[in-house]
């Protein structure tokens, strides 16, 4: 088939069934279209299961960790994302704390701070 009687047969034919545009039931508001009571029933019920899901996801990779530790096996230590004051940008009133920042460097904060974590069991 030709790209010419191709296209001539698309504009010929109507969708069937041939949409309406913009009419509503007799006695209904644009406004009154809505999903109702069942889709915020079923729209919240997906939300609460999956947080439960996420909530149970993390457990079970906070058990699985722990097992790992407790077994010998590596376990990579996560990422830990700090904030550190420049040494000139302290905040009023702790003059000492400036110099005990730049003492430690940042792969110390980072060990020292993701290994109290705990495992959470």
């Amino acid at each position: 088939m030709s790209p010419l009687v191709a296209g001539a047969l698309a504009l010929a034919t109507d969708p069937s069934p041939n949409p309406t545009e913009g009419t509503l039931r007799p006695g209904l508001e644009e406004w009154q279209v809505s999903p109702g009571l069942i889709g915020f029933v079923v729209t919240f019920a997906l939300a609460l299961a999956c947080v439960a899901l996420f909530l149970n996801l993390s457990k079970h990779l906070r058990r699985a960790g722990h097992n790992a530790r407790e077994q010998g096996l590596p376990v990579p230590e996560p990422e830990v994302i700090t904030f550190r004051r420049a040494e000139n940008d302290t905040a009023p009133g702790s003059e000492a704390s400036g110099t005990s920042d730049a003492s430690t460097s940042p792969s110390d904060t980072g060990s020292s701070s993701s290994s109290s974590g705990g495992s959470g069991d």
